[in-house]
């Protein structure tokens, strides 16, 4: 049996390298020939090239096996914990920081880690010793040189960044080339600030950008571009300018004494620049003004529905008229628009998000259902005409009565091409934005899997209630749907997991795509109270240019957008900002961050969780909200440590002067 199983672990390490296609990796090799070789000929600087990329953390996996805590690291999901498949044990990433089950000598489990620290090194190594070497090639001509020497900049910058992301401030080396098997003082070297590492990312990534290219062919849609690079760099000052790593509350709360051993330099600055903000707002200009990039948006048809009267019904993007919001954003994520021709897309890839959404579809249909989202995620997506669900309109009620039998949809109601909501569902699910249907699965909604020619193996119903199709007493390993709400936005219309003629439709997931520059720059606008030049231009808190940012991403869902009144306030309009950003970013993995560099975590850890009661039938109480009694969300926990992923202690002896992130063991 032992080598029944050893020899599965070897067919799945095969599929999952063979399968990495990021940055289109298919054809590499390692460190087994001699450097000399590497520099042979231009295929072989590639193929050492692809290497160093396939070392990389895979940004495809929000659910499990993840290299960051994804969504289960937030409070966007909840996940049943660890369980066996049949095969290998399932592990939600973000469920195990958040049980506080990760420690600085056990970051990971089968085929994950958070500990990208070593692995990213051996990338940077990898291009420190390219660059060093790459004149050397015979038959690489200076313009292959340039774009190669951009290429890996970026991937430099970019293994940098994902240590940054995880575990904070890192050894910057620049083109250094450290020597192996050294004396341990020869290792003495100290953590830059993050600051420091912030800028420098930046400017390889500027770097990069220079060389890069505009646009890839239809087969390296997912290499590296010129705006993916100076999109990555308007994120990550986004970040810098934010309360956690700007002298805000959150910054002195968190780092106040995280200092260098060395010297006593705080890591993270404790005073507060409001200048950064204004750098923020130049670097998602910039990618602004390079006029490539617009909202991802399909053409209105006879099954649009009719745009409420508040929104403004002039041509997209100075209203929502002409298209179908619902198409328009979750044709994006769901594989019906292709990547070549999605103009919203600045840098993506179709790594494992295809596959992984076999643990949102429900049970009995070839899924799992272990990935939940929880009520107030659920509670935050707007009415239809925009209003909350707190403040409803007349025309559109928000209808919450858990007991009523007759708190139901009367009648099938089209809503788009491939959305109807179905009779019978409960009319809190009614009247909803369109973002709302694109990202929540709830019960009563329809699962078409029509690739499904198999009699009741499609257009199914799903009921997450006792005694439903899909509900808790359908387990057999008591892993099962928490809540009674699951993410629906990387789920095609004709996928399905079981059944006759089964398949799931490839997916791209975006790595970073152009709503996020908008609302990037319309949040960096917001926080400034001064006016500061950057590289020629002015930036100040501007209502007009803020609305232009935010709008249209208001008009792309079909919703009206933001007036005077809720530009009244700096904070006022923050809080606008972190729940548009929940919403259009619903399970695309920035929200983790988000609320960390807000410095708002620790408050929303502190609220329980809460979902529709699944041990209850339709009637007798399931839709009353209730805290989750899982034993995943009872242990769930926030300390102020896991602001930052930590160190792993063989790192942590390999340099004696590296220190370790706050709280965590030494």
């Amino acid at each position: 049996m032992k080598k029944i199983l050893i020899g599965v672990f070897m067919l799945l390490g095969v599929s999952i390298l063979s399968s990495c296609n990021y940055l289109n990796v298919d054809d590499y090799f390692e460190d087994t020939f001699k450097q000399d070789s590497i520099f042979a000929n231009k295929v072989n600087i590639e193929r050492y090239y692809n290497g160093a990329v396939a070392l990389l953390p895979k940004e495809g996996r929000l659910w499990h096996w993840g290299c960051t805590p994804g969504v289960t690291g937030s409070d966007e999901a909840v996940s049943c914990g660890k369980y066996s498949n049949g095969i290998l044990e399932v592990s939600f990433s973000g469920t195990e920081l958040t049980i506080d089950a990760i420690t600085a000598s056990s970051m990971g489990g089968w085929d994950w880690n958070f500990n990208v620290w070593p692995d990213c090194y051996k990338v940077i190594r990898k291009v420190n010793t390219m660059l060093a070497h790459l004149e050397n090639v015979p038959d690489m001509n200076s313009f292959e040189r340039i774009e190669f020497r951009a290429k890996a900049r970026f991937l430099r910058a970019y293994a940098y960044y994902w240590i940054l992301q995880n575990q904070g401030p890192m050894i910057l080396l620049g083109d250094e080339l450290l020597d192996t098997n050294e004396e341990p003082s020869y290792y003495k070297k100290t953590r830059n600030t993050y600051d420091e590492c912030v800028d420098y990312i930046c400017k390889e990534f500027e770097a990069a950008a220079e060389g890069l290219p505009e646009e890839q062919p239809v087969d390296l849609i997912a290499s590296p571009t010129s705006g993916a690079a100076l999109a990555l760099v308007a994120r990550l000052r986004l970040q810098a300018a934010s309360p956690l790593f700007n002298g805000g509350d959150a910054a002195r709360k968190y780092f106040g004494n995280f200092t260098r051993c060395t010297d006593g330099v705080h890591y993270v600055s404790q005073v507060y620049d409001e200048r950064k903000w204004a750098v923020a707002a130049a670097a998602a200009k910039r990618v602004i003004d390079m006029g490539r990039y617009e909202l991802h948006t399909v053409p209105a048809d006879n099954y649009t529905a009719e745009l409420p009267e508040n929104v403004p019904s002039e041509s997209f993007p100075y209203g929502a008229g002409g298209i179908d919001p619902y198409r328009s954003y979750s044709e994006m994520f769901t594989g019906e628009t292709l990547p070549s021709t999605n103009k919203e897309l600045i840098w993506g890839n179709s790594q494992f998000v295809s596959d992984h959404t076999e643990y949102i579809f429900p049970l009995g249909y070839g899924g799992a259902s272990s990935i939940s989202v929880p009520q107030r995620i659920v509670d935050a997506f707007y009415m239809v005409d925009g209003r909350d669900i707190n403040n409803s309109s007349a025309k559109y009620p928000y209808e919450n009565s858990p007991y009523d039998k007759n708190c139901i949809v009367q009648e099938n109601k089209i809503l788009s091409l491939n959305y109807t909501l179905q009779a019978g569902t409960y009319k809190a699910y009614a009247n909803r934005e369109p973002r709302f249907y694109a990202n929540i699965g709830f019960t009563n909604t329809l699962w078409t899997m029509s690739s499904c020619s198999e009699r009741g193996k499609n257009n199914i119903a799903v009921q997450y209630y006792k005694g439903g199709n899909c509900g808790k007493d359908k387990s057999t390993n008591n892993v099962y749907n928490l809540t009674g709400y699951t993410s629906k936005k990387f789920v095609h219309p004709r996928d399905a997991r079981t059944g006759t003629g089964a398949r799931i439709i490839s997916k791209t997931f975006p790595i970073i795509r152009y709503a996020e520059i908008l609302l990037s720059y319309a949040e960096a606008l917001n926080n400034l109270e001064n006016s500061y030049e950057v590289d020629g231009y002015t930036y100040y808190r501007d209502f007009q240019s803020i609305k232009d940012a935010f709008n249209p991403v208001r008009y792309r869902a079909g919703l009206p957008g933001i007036t005077d009144a809720d530009l009244a306030t700096i904070d006022g309009f923050n809080n606008v900002i972190q729940r548009e950003r929940l919403i259009e970013f619903f399970h695309e993995g920035r929200r983790y961050y988000d609320i960390r560099r807000w410095g708002i975590v620790e408050d929303l850890e502190n609220e329980p969780l809460t979902g529709c009661n699944v041990e209850q039938s339709e009637w007798e109480g399931f839709y009353a909200s209730t805290i989750i009694q899982y034993s995943t969300i009872r242990q769930r926990v926030f300390k102020p440590k896991m602001i930052f992923l930590p160190l792993e202690l063989n790192e942590l002896r390999k340099v004696p002067t590296l220190d370790q992130n706050p709280g965590w063991e030494k």
